[in-house]
């Protein structure tokens, strides 16, 4: 059966183009923001995502929630649908989680749903936000995940990964070290060429021997001005993965603190219209006149 009404939580950058994408299929999308802060509210008014006046409204219509939130909220989220499930009378409900958590906090999030008689469904979401319908793939596991490939009708490529509830989140977390490693990596590397006064040199340099490796991560860059702490978040959930299952990480905690360092800075605010603005070249800028890595030695000497 085709989903008719999909409630979202929340409507940030992911779940503006998510609702964006739904709605132009024909699909009606629910919110509860009442909680959320003015912007979250404004982006949903936008994408034309209608707000539910309780959490027992939006898992009485909706027939799938889909939990896109910054990690430390994700048991939280879970925690306020199982009681409103219960609340509601609610039966079969589905619920995907498609934050970038840890495999174990999967697991919470499944013994938090169960007694609920919600079906959980572990997800995760590899790709931009912008590209939802262009290329954004969400990777499901879990007894129930096969229900998710419906989404292929809205232009939401689906790949089942198994039946555990948690191999969706294991795939997010390693491959977030990826992609948010090359983002704290290129940034410490590229304000130390900006100190030395190299820094169309190095990109240069870079470009010829790694060709297209900066331009795709730089938009993810300019998005660290939102982001940073969202993303250092997945680098803490991947360092304590690692650390879950007997291994040591040394590169996730490295890239979480220079996250962190930039997150500390509050470089900019998020749109209501679901977009970035600006370029590699003066993100970079802004981030080294607000000091970013920079200690008091280094500021003596400049």
């Amino acid at each position: 059966m085709a989903f008719e009404k999909i409630g979202i939580m929340s409507i940030g950058e992911m779940g503006f183009h998510w609702a964006k994408l739904l709605k132009s299929h024909g699909v009606e999308v629910v919110t509860y923001d009442k909680d959320r802060g003015e912007m979250s509210r404004k982006r949903g008014e936008n994408a034309g995502v209608k707000s539910v006046a309780s959490m027992a409204d939006l898992v009485s219509q909706a027939d799938l929630i889909v939990s896109i939130v910054v990690p430390s909220a994700a048991v939280h989220v879970a925690a306020k649908v199982a009681e409103a499930v219960k609340v509601a009378g609610r039966k079969n409900l589905l619920f995907l989680d498609a934050n970038a958590i840890s495999p174990m906090t999967a697991e919470e999030i499944g013994k938090i749903l169960q007694p609920a008689g919600v079906n959980f469904i572990d997800g995760c979401i590899i790709g931009a936000a912008v590209r939802m319908g262009k290329g954004t793939i969400v990777y499901v596991s879990g007894p129930e995940a096969n229900r998710m490939e419906i989404l292929g009708q809205f232009k939401i490529p689906v790949k089942l990964l198994g039946t555990s509830t948690n191999q969706a989140s294991a795939f997010k977390v390693v491959y977030a070290g990826l992609t948010k490693g090359l983002q704290g990596l290129f940034c410490e590397l590229l304000m130390g060429a900006q100190r030395f006064g190299l820094l169309q040199e190095i990109r240069a340099q870079y470009d010829e021997s790694f060709p297209g490796l900066l331009d795709k991560v730089s938009s993810s860059i300019v998005g660290l001005t939102i982001h940073a702490g969202r993303r250092a978040e997945e680098m803490d959930e991947l360092k304590r993965t690692f650390e879950h299952f007997g291994m040591r990480s040394f590169m996730a905690p490295a890239a979480q603190r220079v996250l962190e360092a930039v997150a500390a800075l509050k470089p900019g605010k998020a749109s209501a219209s679901g977009t970035r603005e600006g370029e590699l070249a003066e993100t970079l800028e802004r981030f080294y006149e607000m000091g970013l890595l920079q200690n008091s030695r280094g500021n003596e000497n400049s």
